[in-house]
Order: C-alpha cells, then sequence, then structure tokens
C-alpha cells in the first residue's frame, strides 16, 4: 500500500521515506565527519614527512661540516696518534650521522602507520552506517540485480545495485530459508516436463532438419540472475560431458538457449515456451523474496573506485542528499504541520495512520558539523540553511543573570495591569571622602595714615620703697613683646621700593 502526503495527496512512495531520510542523514554526517578526519590526515603527513627531511638535511649538513675538519687530518697522517685520533672522530661522526637519520625516518613510518590506522578507523565506521543504511533500503533511483550461484553443495544468493548516483554496492542475501532455492537443485524440482528443440547434427556438409527433443528435467540449475530486462538461468547437462546451457528469457521478445556443445543448435518452439517461462518466474519469484534477507555489504564502489580507494567520502555525500531532496521538498509543500515532515497511510475500517519526523531532529544532528560541511545539506531545505554553531560566552561571576521574556502574540486589545517595580534594595553606604577646605587670603587694604597705637595699659604701681613688684615685671615684660608684634606688622605694610 503506497504512503499518502501529509494532506492526503497520493504519492508513490511504497515505503516509510521519512525512517530512510533519517538513516541517509546520519550516513551523510559520518561520511563528511570522515572527509574531515582525512583531509587533516593528508596534511599532517606533508607536515611531518616536511619536517623530517629538514632534520634529515640539517643532520647530514652538520655531519658534512664535522668531517671536513678530521678527514683531511687522517688521510695526512694516518699513522700519527693526530691522524688515528680523526680516524676515529671521523667514524664517529658518520656513526651518529647514519643513526640520527634512521631515527628520524623510523620515527616518520610509525607516524605514517599510526595516521594510516587511524585513516582505516574512519573508513570503517563510514562503511558501517553505509551497510546499515543499504541492508533496510535500496539506493534512490536504483536498478537492482537478483543472482544466485550453486557451488559446493551450497547456494550464495547476493543483490547488486547500480545507483544513477555512480554508486555500486554489493549486497549478500540469505538463502538457507529459502523453499525453492535448495542446495541440490534440478529443473524437474520447479516444474515437469520442461524442454527445447535441438536441430541434429546431419554430416560434415549439411546440418539435418530434423527437431529432437531435449528434456531439461534432470539438468542442474547452477546460475541464476534477474535483472531488470530478463531472467538468465544457467543449466548444467547431468552426463558426463557437463555442457552448460544458458536461457535467456526476457520481458518481452524470444527466448534464447545457448551453448550445450556437440554442434547442437537450439531451437525454441512455441510449445517450449511455457515451460520455460515458468522456469524463469519461479526462481525469479524464489529470489524476490530473499530482498529483505539482507546479512552484510560485498562490495562498494564510486564511479568504479572501491570505496577504500576514493579519496572522497563526501561526494557520495553529497549525491545521496542531492538524490533525495527532491522527495523531502514535496513532502515538506505538502506537510501541514509547521517543523515537521508528515507522511500517512492508509489502515482498514476507513482510517489514516500518520508518520512524521521533526525537522528539528534533523537539523540537530547536522548541526554538529562544521559550517562547510553544513552546506552539503541545502538542497534538502529544512527551513532554511542549518543553524551556524552557537558561540559560547563564559559569564561573568559579577554578572547578574539577565531575565528571560517569552513574547507572545497579542490576541484582543485588552488593558493589562502594569507590572508593579520591584523594590530597589538601598546599596550600603560608603564614607564619603573628606575635602579640606582652605579659607581664602584676603589681603589687607592699603592704608594712607600712619597706624595708631593704643596707649599702654596702666602700669601696676611699684612697692613703698619703688622697687618693681612680680606684676610690673610682667606688665613690662607684655610691653616688650606688643611692641615687637606692632614693628613687625609696620614693617609688613611698608610699601618696598622698586
Amino acid at each position: 500500500m503506497k504512503f499518502l502526503l501529509g494532506d492526503s495527496t497520493e504519492s508513490d512512495l511504497e515505503f516509510n521515506y521519512l525512517t530512510f531520510l533519517r538513516e541517509v542523514v546520519d550516513s551523510a554526517v559520518v561520511l563528511l565527519e570522515a572527509e574531515g578526519t582525512l583531509g587533516e590526515n593528508v596534511e599532517k603527513r606533508t607536515t611531518r614527512a616536511s619536517e623530517s627531511a629538514g632534520m634529515i638535511r640539517a643532520v647530514e649538513e652538520l655531519g658534512k661540516d664535522a668531517a671536513a675538519l678530521v678527514d683531511p687530518v687522517a688521510k695526512e697522517q694516518p699513522k700519527t696518534p693526530a691522524g688515528k685520533c680523526a680516524a676515529a672522530i671521523g667514524k664517529a661522526i658518520k656513526d651518529a650521522v647514519d643513526a640520527e637519520t634512521k631515527q628520524a625516518k623510523t620515527s616518520l613510518e610509525t607516524m605514517r602507520a599510526e595516521i594510516d590506522r587511524e585513516d582505516e578507523q574512519v573508513r570503517t565506521r563510514a562503511r558501517g552506517v553505509l551497510e546499515k543504511l543499504l541492508r533496510a533500503h535500496d539506493l534512490p533511483n536504483v536498478d537492482k540485480e537478483l543472482e544466485a550461484q550453486w557451488a559446493t553443495g551450497a547456494v550464495k544468493a547476493k543483490m547488486r545495485q547500480r545507483a544513477q548516483i555512480g554508486v555500486e554496492a554489493v549486497l549478500a542475501l540469505e538463502a538457507q530459508g529459502s523453499t525453492v532455492l535448495a542446495a541440490d537443485l534440478r529443473v524437474d524440482r520447479i516444474g515437469e516436463g520442461i524442454e527445447v528443440h535441438s536441430r541434429e547434427a546431419g554430416g560434415w556438409l549439411k546440418k539435418s532438419d530434423k527437431l529432437v527433443a531435449q528434456k531439461l528435467g534432470r539438468f542442474q540449475i547452477v546460475g541464476v540472475t534477474v535483472a531488470a530486462k530478463q531472467v538468465t538461468i544457467q543449466l548444467r547437462s547431468p552426463d558426463t560431458s557437463a555442457s552448460t546451457l544458458a536461457v535467456s528469457v526476457p520481458r518481452s521478445g524470444e527466448i534464447v538457449v545457448d551453448g550445450g556443445g556437440g554442434g547442437k543448435e537450439y531451437v525454441v518452439e512455441e510449445r517450449d515456451r511455457a515451460g520455460l517461462k515458468l522456469l524463469a518466474d519461479k526462481l525469479e519469484a524464489a529470489l524476490h523474496e530473499l530482498e529483505d534477507q539482507r546479512t552484510g555489504l560485498v562490495e562498494l564502489a564510486i564511479d568504479g573506485k572501491t570505496f577504500a580507494e576514493h579519496g572522497h567520502p563526501r561526494v557520495l555525500a553529497e549525491r545521496l542528499i542531492q538524490a533525495v531532496a527532491p522527495v523531502v521538498q514535496k513532502i515538506a509543500r505538502h506537510s501541514r504541520s509547521p517543523g515537521e515532515l508528515v507522511l500517512r497511510r492508509q489502515i482498514e475500517d476507513g482510517r489514516r495512520e500518520e508518520v512524521f519526523i521533526s525537522i528539528s531532529e534533523l537539523t540537530k544532528r547536522i548541526d554538529t558539523l562544521p559550517a562547510t560541511s553544513r552546506a552539503a545539506f541545502a538542497p534538502l531545505q529544512l527551513g532554511g540553511e542549518p543553524a551556524k554553531a552557537e558561540l559560547r560566552h563564559e559569564p561573568r561571576h559579577d554578572a547578574k543573570p539577565e531575565p528571560k521574556h517569552e513574547v507572545k502574540p497579542e490576541a484582543k486589545h485588552e488593558a493589562k495591569p502594569e507590572p508593579k517595580p520591584e523594590p530597589v534594595k538601598p546599596e550600603p553606604s560608603k564614607p564619603e571622602p573628606v575635602v579640606e577646605l582652605k579659607k581664602p587670603t584676603i589681603p589687607p587694604p592699603a592704608r594712607t595714615s600712619p597706624r595708631t597705637v593704643p596707649p599702654p595699659p596702666p602700669r601696676p604701681p611699684a612697692d613703698a620703697h619703688g622697687s618693681p613688684t612680680p606684676a610690673l615685671d610682667a606688665a613690662r615684660e607684655a610691653d616688650a613683646k606688643l611692641a615687637v608684634a606692632l614693628d613687625a606688622a609696620l614693617a609688613d605694610d611698608a610699601p618696598k621700593s622698586s
């Protein structure tokens, strides 16, 4: 039963395309990650090789310079102590240069081996996700061939897929559970009375016109190939000659039988067609039953090169995305739920089943890649270009988190009470700095008349003998100080001569 689009529009999808899309995205992400790792490893190889070459060159130049100092002495004075010492030094120089050169080369080879192992791990992981994809789904826009071969008492079946995107894959099929494809399969187990006719040899000048029936019941089936245009069956005769017949049954046209040897020319009469067609139909149906019994990926090639030899897994990722993009865009146009890709399926009792996948689920997987790799998913048009990598800033310790406000669409113009402002907590008061105020200096006014000196205070009287008392002495001392202060003030106020 075919799937419907999200708005119940009919489509040609015969399987859950959304599950297939999820696995395509996962496979493409791994392929793009592999492309990045392989590219980095190429740069590592080049850089390390250049560094090693530079180190070896420096060691060799140093050895040449050192040898240039001792070699002449060793050659000119070979039997003297100085010559023998120079010869020993020269040998030590050569041994040291050889040892360091060997060490540098060994280190380079070790590094290359480690990178090769990493490349192998990356390719194995990429091949694993592709195997998971191909064991569950066919490649987009693919031509399939089913093959079965009988050898050593066993039958081996496989499926060959050739996609228009330049990819060819071969998958092994499990044939042991088949009720038709037995290990020792003869034609008479498929149908009775199957035969062809042949012209017997009439002599060395001409062939006989007599047609002889050739019964095929005891012939062994050794190979079957089911292609888009025809079914080819290989039969082996039971006699000692073990000759092989190739029976080609096209979708339209004449049946052809070749081979057999012995100078026979096989002719397919109208009476032979029904039996041969029955044989081909039953073998084809038996092979189609094995399509879902995929056991593993046997071969994978891109543009004629094996996956291991191909240097750019990104090519396969981009081709897969471009192949599924038209169907994904069509599903998106008919999906009524925003942010989702939706498919429906008609089930019994007038009901429909809906399956969907969130676009954010796909973009979340894509956003793990760098921007250059995310560009490969642009043909899918998953709500625009995939989101860019988020820039993260370390929060300041003294910064306060800003409140998050949710913006909601206004449904009605209703007056809403204004939010009350949050009370502001007073910050603790800090002592204000003390500012020292200086009084301005006001110059005294200029005088035009001499200073008037007040009369001195009355002196205390002397004793009866005329001698000064202590109070009188203190008064005299105060008068002297007052006089000195007045003289100093007069000297400051006097005009200075230029």
